[in-house]
């Protein structure tokens, strides 16, 4: 009965990609668009593990101005996710604030990060031969640095493309990370009986109601899920948003706690397959992934207090340190 769903629910997803965009998937949804530093150096306010860009979004000199608009969208959503852009006062002082969209003619200028090129109209297309008969994404790696092309045979399929990446894959990123690494953060707090501040982040629009964005990206394809997977996410649902804040409301410790529990348990359901399809279809980037871990640390909780039993499964080695 599990493969049968299974079958149909890549069935769906398929269609869903066909009916839109050509993309390499497991390469775009694991490519390195962020990563983590110690920002604002210099500053009584230096932080460590601050989510910035690891990209240049790049476009042709020559493109067009519909195709740069698509460039800015991507990094209007590449914005969402990350907590800042890696600025420090001394590149202020030497106005050399950091950059995010550059031309084609700037990439060999700035070759610390990866590409994100929107459009065929630019040299580095030219310099790769590459063709595109439909809206594309594609991932190729040139002397050690990833490249993921927004391709199409013209303006309109660029902008397709473009849309999709933004829309769909960077957004949903922005909004699923920003839940999860809030949902550990309630847990720390539930454990230290910090109940106010545990509902404020549930509710919070940048916080674990992060994932209405992800819902509302979501919500054409989960009409068609099969009634287990709908079942398990109406559980997760009606804990994170009804019954959790309630516990929260009430100070109830314990049952906050095992509500928690019962909710990420739905998560991996999902997301490991435990009984439902399994719908996440990668392994995500350790790198990004693994900031949970240290997010748990500061409370106090090591992986073992959520890892057990039906979630024993980590996928990410304890104690993964800033990149």
């Amino acid at each position: 009965m599990v493969k049968k769903f299974l079958l149909t629910l890549v069935a769906f997803h398929s269609l869903a990609l066909a009916s839109q965009i050509y993309m390499d998937f497991k390469e775009v949804k694991k490519f390195p668009y962020i990563k983590y530093i110690t920002a604002w150096k210099g500053t009584p306010a230096e932080t460590k593990d601050v989510a910035v860009p690891n990209v240049y979004i790049v476009y042709g000199e020559n493109e067009s101005m519909k195709v740069l608009s698509s460039a800015v969208r991507i990094t209007f959503f590449l914005g969402q996710w990350t907590e800042g852009i890696g600025l420090n006062p001394k590149m202020v002082k030497e106005g050399k604030i950091p950059k995010l969209l550059i031309t084609d003619r700037e990439v060999e200028k700035y070759k610390d990060k990866h590409l994100i090129v929107v459009g065929t109209n630019n040299k580095i297309v030219r310099e790769l031969g590459l063709k595109f008969d439909k809206p594309s994404l594609k991932v190729i790696e040139k002397k050690g640095r990833k490249i993921l092309i927004v391709g199409g045979k013209d303006e309109k399929d660029v902008i397709k493309a473009a849309k999709f990446l933004a829309d769909r894959i960077i957004a949903f990123k922005a909004g699923a990370y920003s839940t999860f690494f809030n949902w550990v953060r309630i847990r720390g707090m539930i454990e230290h009986e910090n109940f106010i501040a545990a509902l404020d982040i549930l509710k919070d629009p940048r916080g674990v109601h992060a994932c209405g964005r992800n819902m509302s990206i979501a919500a054409p394809m989960m009409a068609k899920f099969p009634k287990e997977v709908k079942k398990v996410i109406k559980k997760r649902n009606r804990i994170m948003y009804a019954e959790l804040p309630k516990a929260l409301e009430n100070k109830d410790k314990e049952k906050a706690k095992k509500l928690w529990r019962e909710a990420m348990i739905t998560c991996f359901q999902c997301h490991q397959g435990i009984g439902v399809p399994k719908l996440r279809k990668f392994e995500p980037l350790a790198d990004i992934h693994s900031r949970h871990q240290r997010i748990a640390e500061r409370y106090g909780l090591s992986c073992k207090d959520c890892h057990y039993g039906i979630t024993d499964y980590r996928g990410y080695e304890e104690g993964t340190v800033e990149r």
